[in-house]
């Protein structure tokens, strides 16, 4: 039997941020994915997902999932985490990324729009740093090179994101499922960076997340799933996906003071400006 999903509309709504390829999805849903991309997310009115790796193998994974899916792009990059559990040095690894993308032929026939995710992790133990920074500065590199955004994993490494993406000015991106302060938040945003929310601007004990949302440059702000993670409430700690993402953009008009529509409309326009969409 399939998990119940509420019959609700998400029409215009971009998910900047998912991750279909999760395993959490074949088992967690009948038919997996595939059969909730079909049966559920889309008829919900979802406008477009960026669909995004976190290391070399499931980047693959990524890409032909979103080829199969005329509303889904991709993203390609290491995740911090990943990148303490691959066998290859940083050049070795980021070089498996850059064979995605490396002519204007192949992203556009992988569909990738941004490198990521990528960044910092310092909440999982042990954390080495000394190699999250060399794959993060890596894969920036590799933005730089390539003209692309960037989507930026930060977890409890609020100082060293955002110095690291500040050294290179050339580059612009989102930190996704944002977490830090209103004050960095605008700091980054001055200088071109966006912010992205997930389900957890719904949650009861998330008032720095709201106070963030309101504070933040209308211009610059994203909405996201996170999925198979980070289910909003009314749905938190069940399996997510993009028709989730009502209950996210209402939270976040609230916090912001706007209308659904006009958060919807908002964050959509600032989705394609920052990706590049059609």
């Amino acid at each position: 039997m399939k998990n119940n999903v509420e019959d609700i509309s998400c029409a215009g709504i971009i998910d900047s941020h998912a991750h279909y390829f999760d395993r959490r999805f074949e088992n967690e849903y009948e038919g997996g994915a595939d059969a909730l991309l079909t049966d559920v997310v889309f008829p919900s009115g979802i406008e477009a997902v960026i669909n995004v790796g976190t290391n070399p193998e499931n980047c693959i994974c990524c890409i032909e999932q979103a080829k199969k899916y005329d509303k889904m792009y991709s993203a390609v990059g290491i995740h911090p985490e990943d990148c303490q559990h691959l066998s290859g040095d940083v050049h070795t690894e980021v070089a498996k990324i850059r064979a995605l993308l490396d002519t204007e032929e192949k992203r556009k026939n992988n569909k990738i729009v941004a490198i990521g995710e990528i960044g910092f992790d310092y909440y999982w133990q042990p954390v080495d740093r000394e190699r999250q920074a060399a794959f993060f500065e890596a894969q920036l590199e590799l933005a730089r090179e390539f003209d692309l955004p960037v989507i930026i994993h930060d977890r409890e490494a609020h100082g060293d994101c955002f110095e690291t993406a500040l050294k290179y000015p050339e580059v612009r991106g989102v930190f996704h499922s944002y977490s830090g302060s209103a004050e960095m938040a605008r700091e980054l945003t001055k200088r071109g960076w966006y912010i992205s929310f997930s389900g957890v601007v719904t949650f009861k004990n998330a008032r720095r997340v709201r106070e963030v949302a309101a504070a933040v440059d209308r211009e610059r702000v994203l909405i996201e799933t996170d999925c198979p993670y980070l289910s909003p409430e009314p749905n938190r700690g069940k399996l997510n996906s993009s028709a989730n993402l009502c209950y996210t953009a209402r939270a976040l008009a609230e916090a912001m003071g706007l209308s659904f529509e006009d958060t919807v409309e908002l964050t959509r326009a600032n989705t394609k400006r920052l990706f590049g969409l059609k």
